[in-house]
């Protein structure tokens, strides 16, 4: 058996039998959405399908897609499938514009993505003999806690840094001898700054893995934060408002991320026009849960540009492959792990006096924790008008209500004269 695959019997399984897996599922999850969904028995009636009409995989293009704006719309619980009382755990995404979005887990739903996840941890060469060193912020990365679940459930040992500083990530790395950590590209590069400062050689630790996500990284940041820490690092995909992270995940081969296809149908559309794009060809990545109890979700568009490959990997596995994640289709920017949209930004500008609505937004790009988001924002005439003082004042007002809405600094200026 290949002890870098956590389930060999699905994870290789051969694509015809995987097919059939995926259209059984389909099958089901589309009678269940359309029964105890309101929204979607809506969605089919308007599109004049009926479940039955779903006989093949290729029958998904006639749905019609669901967006972040669905998911809103319906906010709290008009995307749930089951009661309320079969709902084991709510979340509820940070950086979502107007009302939030909340996502509920049955208990299955959880056992199944916290095995997603153990999937990924095998693949990036982890076991039983791993110290896994979580340094996420659990409040702003909900997706946090299943990295406490899946190292319990594969034997690996889990130190739980959060948000500590890098100085006391440093110092835990080393008492313990944490061999992986877990967190978002931009703190690894903090700790490896903070590293070298101190004069720590990377050779005084364990680490050997790290496995990065909840934001883009480029090559050369992977390349820097190899250097810097002597580690492999993998990257992991997840989507806010599905399973994040969980998806995807890179294996040892690093050829592109594993898409867990027999809990997923993923397919490449064309944003534009929303017609399906061959194997290969860079497009918008839509999604299609297959065995979500409590949220399923049919063909949601994730605004995540990507490409597929369905050959099969030289790792054993032969389910699907994307390619890392660079940019997206909508305007979401992403600062420190976080997900910022312009319509949040709006709906705090129209909170306060004198302020907005139009802005500009510049987002300054460096290595490590110093990520910065600066808005050029209207004002009115009097504030422009008035002492420097007064002007600071109205300044850090914004700065917080932006702070407390967004979860990260903000850098505030007004322009020298109204727009």
């Amino acid at each position: 058996m290949n002890m870098s695959i956590y389930e060999p019997a699905v994870e290789s399984i051969d694509r015809s039998d995987l097919a059939d897996v995926q259209l059984e599922r389909l099958q089901i999850v589309v009678n269940r959405a359309y029964a105890n969904v309101e929204f979607y028995r809506r969605r089919f009636d308007e599109a004049g399908l009926v479940p039955d009409d779903i006989k093949s995989l290729e029958d998904l293009e006639k749905i019609p897609f669901t967006t972040r704006r669905d998911l809103i719309d319906n906010y709290p619980y008009g995307m749930f499938a089951v009661p309320l009382k079969d709902v084991v755990r709510l979340q509820f995404p940070m950086g979502i514009y107007g009302n939030p979005i909340v996502i509920g887990y049955t208990n299955e739903d959880l056992k199944i993505w916290t095995e997603l996840m153990a999937r990924i941890m095998v693949g990036a060469n982890i076991d039983e003999h791993d110290i896994i060193q979580v340094a996420f912020n659990y409040a702003l990365f909900p997706g946090a806690i299943r990295f406490n679940q899946s190292a319990e459930l594969i034997g690996a040992a889990v130190a739980l840094t959060s948000i500590a500083s890098a100085e006391v990530q440093l110092q835990i790395m080393q008492d313990f001898r944490s061999t992986v950590l877990a967190s978002t590209p931009s703190f690894a590069l903090h700790i490896a700054q903070v590293m070298m400062e101190k004069g720590i050689h990377p050779r005084n630790l364990s680490l050997r893995v790290g496995l990065l996500g909840a934001e883009p990284w480029p090559e050369h940041v992977r390349a820097s934060i190899e250097r810097d820490l002597g580690i492999r690092t993998f990257d992991i995909y997840g989507v806010t408002e599905l399973v994040e992270p969980g998806l995807a995940g890179e294996c040892h081969q690093r050829s592109g991320l594993h898409i867990f296809e027999d809990h997923f149908v993923a397919e490449v559309i064309d944003p534009s026009t929303g017609e399906g794009l061959p194997t290969g060809r860079e497009g918008e990545l839509v999604i299609t849960t297959l065995t979500t109890g409590a949220y399923p979700l049919l063909r949601y568009r994730t605004c995540d540009i990507t490409a597929i490959n369905r050959d099969p990997c030289p790792c054993g596995r032969t389910m699907a492959r994307m390619g890392r994640v660079s940019r997206r289709t909508d305007d979401m920017i992403v600062v420190r792990g976080i997900n910022v949209f312009p319509e949040k930004i709006e709906e705090v500008l129209g909170k306060i006096d004198g302020i907005g609505p139009r802005f500009s937004m510049k987002v300054t790009k460096k290595e490590g924790l110093n990520d910065q988001l600066e808005l050029v924002v209207d004002a009115s005439e009097n504030i422009l008008a008035a002492e420097r003082e007064q002007r600071d004042v109205k300044k850090e007002e914004l700065k917080m209500a932006l702070r407390r809405a967004l979860g990260i600094r903000v850098d505030v200026d007004f322009p020298t004269s109204p727009r």
